[in-house]
């Protein structure tokens, strides 16, 4: 199915009955909604599961790139669960995809009843604006890269399941360098410019034990800041963990799911 308003026009597909509690799930730079394919066969049958492709991604439309990447994909995600009818949802959010997770629950909190970052960073406390300086070098390095290696190590990067791999090295065929470097742009200038306060839901957060040192630290402190929140390490995966290791995900997903369900 499509939605389109002022902003564009984006892809998305649901699962499930339609009165069970409601999971949306927003991928990473690079991807699409097949990113959640196996969490989509868990939860199917107890869960309403929503997939979508976000901005330039799959088969969903560009944006003005003039707009602010995640506050957009925010206001698009709360709009595909007012064309559903949907009052609440638990939001779950992967690297990028968290980003966006975050500025939708801080922007329409009566809208999102749990959030679930998967291989994410917070947006809160907001990160220094000498980061904005990274912006330049990201875009030439960017182009300077080869696009065939840069697949490669993209991949390389985030995946370790050699199906995960091939996923990616796919979905950035299909991506492009130029749209990589300035979602990447965006990110940075998401996490300076933050949002003002935590965001209060229940929350879990995840990551891989073969992620960089620094995003596996990050999560950590960020569970220590966070209120309400629970942390999972992943183990066998990288940052595309739901991928790399989709049964010790989706074990602690669902666990976490049936709190928030029976509180």
């Amino acid at each position: 199915m499509y939605l389109t308003n002022e902003s564009g026009k984006v892809y998305y597909h649901f699962h499930g009955p339609e009165d069970a509690p409601t999971v949306v799930f927003s991928h990473g730079v690079a991807m699409d909604h097949r990113t959640f394919n196996d969490q989509v066969s868990a939860l199917e049958k107890d869960y309403r599961v929503i997939v979508w492709d976000m901005p330039y991604h799959g088969r969903s439309w560009g944006i003005d790139r003039d707009l602010r990447f995640s506050k957009t994909a925010a206001d698009f995600l709360i709009a595909i669960l007012d064309e559903l009818a949907i009052d609440q949802a638990t939001l779950a959010g992967l690297s990028l995809g968290s980003l966006v997770t975050q500025e939708a629950a801080y922007r329409y909190p009566n809208r999102v009843n749990a959030c679930v970052h998967i291989s994410g960073g917070p947006l809160y406390p907001k990160y220094s604006p000498i980061l904005i300086a990274m912006i330049p070098m990201i875009t030439l390095s960017m182009k300077l890269y080869p696009f065939t290696p840069l697949k490669k190590a993209f991949a390389e990067h985030k995946a370790l399941a050699d199906e995960t791999k091939a996923y990616l090295m796919e979905t950035v065929s299909q991506t492009g360098k130029d749209m990589i470097t300035h979602l990447t742009n965006e990110m940075v200038r998401d996490m300076v410019i933050g949002i003002p306060e935590p965001n209060t839901q229940p929350s879990l957060i995840v990551y891989g034990d073969h992620d960089i040192r620094f995003l596996r630290n990050m999560s950590i402190k960020w569970h220590q800041r966070q209120p309400n929140s629970q942390l999972v390490e992943i183990k066998n995966a990288h940052h595309i963990l739901n991928q790399d290791n989709p049964a010790a995900f989706n074990a602690a997903l669902l666990s976490f799911l049936a709190e928030i369900r029976n509180a």
